[in-house]
């Protein structure tokens, strides 16, 4: 069977479709919906222009696969490095492969970017089973409360930013605001979840502290160390706050975690605990 469909055709749908504000990732399967009209079809019995089509889309537009959201995009953290994760559909124990859970190719490529250091290797399982966490119990919670779901699914945009943009950027100071929103929007998600009123505009220590007296967690005491270590939110929109890399990839990771704590305090998704409890990763670091 001979393609009907050439590369301009694709090019022609590529801007329809970002015009119409289809999903990047979601475009080369409905070019193929499109061209093939009623000779659409995938499974046992597939037709093979499906895989040309969308193999010819990727690549013409990489970036089709480089934005696919997965269930979360976060980060995992070495010295001053970070890198994006993007959580896709667990396969199998994720404690088993942390590698893989961090999207490297293998275990000795990941091992050398951990600077085959134990507890950075650690910190990566952790960070995974934070975004884990974060995003499978929003998916758990959000049915019964769309207040609280609006501002966790905020946190998640600006969480997908941080980890999007902060391991490429040459400047870090802009990425503080997505770091301090996605904190903020987290907290007053559990709050509003939990029926609480709040006041407290976007002061972190406040709303970090309610949120632990009407429903305590484990959690709780390194939110409390590393929370007073987050610059004034208002401050840092108009002047840098000179702080280092190092300093901002772990407070990326330490609102990953703040995420992470309002929800599962409140829902059933808890694989920190079973990772934290084991003998590796084990218990928690510091983040600062």
């Amino acid at each position: 069977m001979k393609s009907m469909w050439t590369s301009a055709d694709l090019r022609a749908l590529d801007l329809e479709y970002a015009k119409a504000g289809v999903k990047p990732h979601a475009r080369p399967l409905r070019a193929a919906v499109e061209l093939l009209g009623g000779d659409f079809s995938m499974g046992v019995f597939a037709n093979p222009e499906v895989k040309k089509i969308t193999e010819a889309y990727r690549a013409l537009f990489p970036h089709v696969d480089e934005t696919w959201p997965g269930m979360g995009i976060g980060v995992v953290v070495s010295g001053d490095q970070a890198r994006k994760v993007t959580l896709g559909v667990p396969i199998g124990s994720p404690t088993a492969t942390p590698w893989l859970a961090v999207g490297f190719k293998d275990e000795t490529s990941w091992w050398s970017w951990c600077q085959e250091n134990p507890q950075i290797a650690a910190g990566t399982a952790l960070a995974f089973a934070d975004l884990h966490d974060f995003a499978n119990g929003v998916e758990a919670l959000a049915p019964s409360n769309t207040g609280a779901a609006d501002l966790w699914h905020m946190a998640a945009s600006n969480l997908s930013d941080v980890g999007t943009i902060l391991p490429t950027t040459p400047s870090v100071d802009s990425v503080l605001q997505p770091i301090c929103l996605t904190a903020e929007l987290s907290l007053k998600g559990a709050l509003t979840y939990l029926g609480e009123k709040y006041a407290f505009k976007h002061h972190l220590s406040v709303l970090s502290v309610a949120l632990a007296k009407v429903k305590p967690h484990r959690d709780d005491g390194l939110i409390a160390e590393v929370i007073q270590r987050f610059p004034d939110y208002v401050d840092s929109r108009y002047k840098a706050e000179g702080a280092t890399r190092f300093t901002v990839v772990r407070l990326a990771l330490a609102a990953q975690f703040i995420a992470a704590s309002s929800v599962r305090r409140l829902g059933p998704v808890d694989l920190a605990h079973a990772m934290e409890s084991d003998s590796w990763p084990g218990k928690r670091q510091q983040f600062l």
